[in-house]
């Protein structure tokens, strides 16, 4: 109940703080449903915690303008995640919460309106998840399970934005 709780008010704040004035659901035309193969060429089978690559689009092939601020934050959340040394669930923990600040201020800071909005909160959305199951993470194996599962999805990102 409380992790509902709290999801729920992450993701409420979320969509008060960008501002979105309204909801555009782009068409067809302007947005092609695309899962994108890795730069380096590999494929994978994708977890059921990455199923947002099936929902996110890209901008009929292309990806989307980002505002700096987010991409700033993605960059400082995967540099917290290099520069980790966690040997123990405490460890994860704080590592969690650090991420979790970062994650704050990207939401703070949005200005994304549109169809590149909407597609933000498809990626944004499964890492807020990530992020609050290693603030709350049980042992040290789950919390290298999760820190993998972020850094990863926070590689997504350049998949889809700019």
């Amino acid at each position: 109940m409380k992790r509902t709780a709290i999801l729920l008010s992450a993701f409420s704040l979320l969509v008060i703080r960008c501002k979105e004035t309204k909801k555009e659901i782009p068409t067809e035309s302007e947005t092609t449903n695309k899962t994108v193969v890795p730069e380096d060429g590999s494929s994978s089978t994708q977890a059921s915690d990455d199923a947002w690559v099936n929902d996110i689009m890209l901008n009929n092939g292309v990806k989307w303008q980002a505002n700096k601020e987010t991409t700033d934050g993605v960059t400082a959340m995967k540099a917290l995640i290099d520069a980790t040394d966690a040997t123990n669930v405490a460890d994860y923990k704080k590592l969690g919460d650090a991420l979790n600040e970062v994650k704050n201020t990207v939401v703070r800071e949005c200005t994304m309106k549109g169809a590149s909005h909407d597609n933000l909160h498809v990626w944004l959305h499964p890492l807020i998840e990530k992020i609050e199951m290693l603030q709350n993470v049980k042992n040290t194996e789950e919390g290298a399970q999760l820190t993998s599962k972020i850094k990863t999805h926070l590689e997504g990102y350049y998949d889809y934005f700019i």
